[in-house]
């Protein structure tokens, strides 16, 4: 199927449904149970996950199904930050086989794991850009921190 992959119907109605094409109302919506990060993560990858999970699920832009894009994206950013260490580290330029200088190989890592984190992230709205076609409904008007903020007023 040529194109660009259909946007999830959940997105578009965050966007406002700008192309004001027809919704599907009877897209699957999965669970949006409980998103646990994969034993093996660790470092970097975990915190990225502690960072990004809550605020999707907080959200509601992220389910169960999704986990998989998320260890793609969480990985991807481990990934990143360990060629941008080794990038820092060692320079621009190191020792070849031949004993001549060549290009770091940690750039072009951080290079594909950038690719890695802009197709994935951008799923989710990771991404300024992304966001700017998001909008989020308006906050809870009788909750704690409405009455809290109806006395301050």
């Amino acid at each position: 199927m040529p194109g660009p992959p259909r946007t999830p119907t959940k997105l578009d109605k965050l966007r406002g449904n700008p192309s004001k094409k027809k919704l599907n109302e009877s897209e699957p919506e999965p669970s949006t149970g409980d998103l646990r990060p994969p034993a093996d993560f660790d470092g970097e990858a975990l915190a990225e996950w502690r960072r990004v999970v809550p605020e999707l699920h907080r959200l509601g832009l992220v389910t169960v199904v999704d986990r998989a894009y998320l260890v793609a994206y969480c990985s991807a950013w481990s990934s990143f930050e360990d060629a941008r260490h080794s990038l820092a580290e060692r320079g621009p330029l190191v020792e070849g086989r031949d004993g001549n200088l060549v290009k770091n190989p940690a750039a072009q890592v951080m290079r594909d794991s950038a690719d890695m984190m802009i197709k994935f992230g951008s799923r989710f709205g990771l991404s300024p850009s992304d966001r700017t076609r998001l909008s989020v409904a308006p906050q809870e008007k009788d909750g704690p921190d409405a009455q809290v903020l109806s006395l301050l007023s």
